[in-house]
Protein backbone atom coordinates (compact mmCIF):
# COMPACT_ATOMS: atom_id res chain seq x y z
CA UNK A 1 0.00 0.00 0.00
CA UNK A 2 1.35 3.38 -0.96
CA UNK A 3 -0.31 6.64 0.03
CA UNK A 4 -1.02 9.17 -2.69
CA UNK A 5 1.02 12.32 -2.99
CA UNK A 6 -2.08 14.33 -2.03
CA UNK A 7 -2.21 12.52 1.31
CA UNK A 8 1.51 12.93 1.97
CA UNK A 9 1.57 16.57 0.86
CA UNK A 10 -1.54 17.37 2.90
CA UNK A 11 0.24 16.44 6.10
CA UNK A 12 3.23 18.56 5.11
CA UNK A 13 1.00 21.48 4.14
CA UNK A 14 -0.95 21.41 7.41
CA UNK A 15 2.28 21.28 9.41
CA UNK A 16 3.66 24.17 7.36
CA UNK A 17 0.56 26.23 8.16
CA UNK A 18 1.11 25.59 11.87
CA UNK A 19 4.78 26.57 11.66
CA UNK A 20 4.13 29.72 9.64
CA UNK A 21 0.98 30.76 11.48
CA UNK A 22 3.09 31.49 14.55
CA UNK A 23 4.21 34.64 12.76
CA UNK A 24 0.84 35.64 11.26
CA UNK A 25 -2.76 34.48 11.37
CA UNK A 26 -2.82 33.24 7.78
CA UNK A 27 -0.28 31.76 5.41
CA UNK A 28 -0.18 32.58 1.71
CA UNK A 29 -0.59 29.68 -0.68
CA UNK A 30 2.44 30.67 -2.73
CA UNK A 31 4.60 30.61 0.42
CA UNK A 32 3.41 27.12 1.34
CA UNK A 33 3.94 25.90 -2.23
CA UNK A 34 7.47 27.32 -2.36
CA UNK A 35 8.49 25.87 1.01
CA UNK A 36 7.03 22.46 0.19
CA UNK A 37 8.36 22.42 -3.40
CA UNK A 38 4.99 21.89 -5.04
CA UNK A 39 3.21 23.98 -7.65
CA UNK A 40 0.56 26.46 -6.59
CA UNK A 41 -1.91 24.69 -8.88
CA UNK A 42 -1.34 21.36 -7.12
CA UNK A 43 -1.55 23.07 -3.74
CA UNK A 44 -4.98 24.42 -4.72
CA UNK A 45 -6.15 20.92 -5.73
CA UNK A 46 -5.14 19.65 -2.28
CA UNK A 47 -6.68 22.58 -0.42
CA UNK A 48 -10.18 22.03 -1.84
CA UNK A 49 -10.84 18.78 0.06
CA UNK A 50 -8.97 20.08 3.13
CA UNK A 51 -11.29 23.08 3.17
CA UNK A 52 -14.41 20.96 2.54
CA UNK A 53 -13.46 18.74 5.48
CA UNK A 54 -13.01 21.78 7.73
CA UNK A 55 -9.29 21.17 8.20
CA UNK A 56 -8.33 24.54 6.71
CA UNK A 57 -9.97 27.93 6.40
CA UNK A 58 -9.39 30.37 3.58
CA UNK A 59 -9.47 34.11 3.91
CA UNK A 60 -9.66 36.30 0.83
CA UNK A 61 -7.93 39.59 0.26
CA UNK A 62 -4.44 41.01 0.48
CA UNK A 63 -4.05 39.81 4.07
CA UNK A 64 -5.75 36.52 3.31
CA UNK A 65 -4.41 33.05 3.05
CA UNK A 66 -4.86 29.75 4.82
CA UNK A 67 -5.26 28.88 8.47
CA UNK A 68 -6.12 25.68 10.30
CA UNK A 69 -9.83 24.97 10.59
CA UNK A 70 -9.39 22.99 13.80
CA UNK A 71 -6.92 22.96 16.65
CA UNK A 72 -3.77 20.92 15.85
CA UNK A 73 -4.59 18.46 18.62
CA UNK A 74 -7.91 17.73 16.87
CA UNK A 75 -6.47 16.84 13.46
CA UNK A 76 -5.06 13.33 13.13
CA UNK A 77 -3.09 11.54 10.47
CA UNK A 78 -6.14 9.25 10.17
CA UNK A 79 -8.30 12.27 9.24
CA UNK A 80 -5.92 13.07 6.41
CA UNK A 81 -5.54 9.50 5.17
CA UNK A 82 -9.29 8.89 5.12
CA UNK A 83 -9.96 12.21 3.41
CA UNK A 84 -7.80 11.34 0.41
CA UNK A 85 -7.65 7.53 0.46
CA UNK A 86 -10.98 6.54 2.00
CA UNK A 87 -11.43 4.16 4.91
CA UNK A 88 -8.36 2.07 5.66
CA UNK A 89 -9.12 -1.43 4.40
CA UNK A 90 -6.47 -3.86 3.22
CA UNK A 91 -9.08 -6.22 1.77
CA UNK A 92 -12.77 -6.22 0.91
CA UNK A 93 -13.54 -8.95 3.45
CA UNK A 94 -17.15 -8.51 4.51
CA UNK A 95 -19.48 -11.02 6.18
CA UNK A 96 -22.39 -12.70 4.41
CA UNK A 97 -20.47 -13.12 1.16
CA UNK A 98 -21.02 -9.45 0.30
CA UNK A 99 -17.65 -9.24 -1.47
CA UNK A 100 -16.33 -12.77 -1.09
CA UNK A 101 -18.12 -16.08 -1.05
CA UNK A 102 -15.34 -17.58 1.08
CA UNK A 103 -15.58 -15.11 3.98
CA UNK A 104 -17.10 -17.62 6.44
CA UNK A 105 -14.47 -20.25 5.60
CA UNK A 106 -11.43 -18.00 5.20
CA UNK A 107 -9.04 -17.47 8.06
CA UNK A 108 -7.12 -14.66 6.32
CA UNK A 109 -9.99 -12.15 6.38
CA UNK A 110 -9.51 -11.66 10.11
CA UNK A 111 -5.83 -10.86 9.57
CA UNK A 112 -6.61 -8.15 7.00
CA UNK A 113 -9.27 -6.65 9.26
CA UNK A 114 -6.90 -6.70 12.28
CA UNK A 115 -4.16 -4.98 10.29
CA UNK A 116 -6.58 -2.37 8.93
CA UNK A 117 -7.86 -1.64 12.42
CA UNK A 118 -4.36 -1.47 13.91
CA UNK A 119 -3.22 1.04 11.29
CA UNK A 120 -6.36 3.16 11.75
CA UNK A 121 -5.92 3.18 15.53
CA UNK A 122 -2.23 4.12 15.25
CA UNK A 123 -2.93 6.89 12.70
CA UNK A 124 -5.78 8.17 14.87
CA UNK A 125 -3.40 8.69 17.78
CA UNK A 126 -0.98 10.88 15.82
CA UNK A 127 -2.11 14.49 15.87
CA UNK A 128 -0.58 17.51 14.19
CA UNK A 129 0.15 18.83 17.67
CA UNK A 130 2.04 15.66 18.61
CA UNK A 131 4.13 15.86 15.43
CA UNK A 132 5.02 19.49 16.09
CA UNK A 133 5.86 18.67 19.70
CA UNK A 134 8.06 15.74 18.68
CA UNK A 135 10.04 17.84 16.22
CA UNK A 136 9.78 21.23 17.94
CA UNK A 137 13.54 21.61 18.25
CA UNK A 138 13.83 21.88 14.46
CA UNK A 139 12.03 23.67 11.67
CA UNK A 140 10.08 21.81 9.01
CA UNK A 141 12.61 22.89 6.43
CA UNK A 142 15.17 20.68 8.22
CA UNK A 143 12.94 17.64 7.78
CA UNK A 144 11.59 15.93 4.75
CA UNK A 145 8.21 14.63 5.79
Amino acid sequence: MKLSSKTRYSLRILLQIIMDAEESKTVKGREIAAKQHISEAYLEQIMIPLKSAGLVNTIRGCRGGYSLGKAPENITVLNIIELFEGKIEFADCKPNGENCALFDKCFTSGIWNELSTALAVAAGKITLASIIEKYSNRTLEEYVI
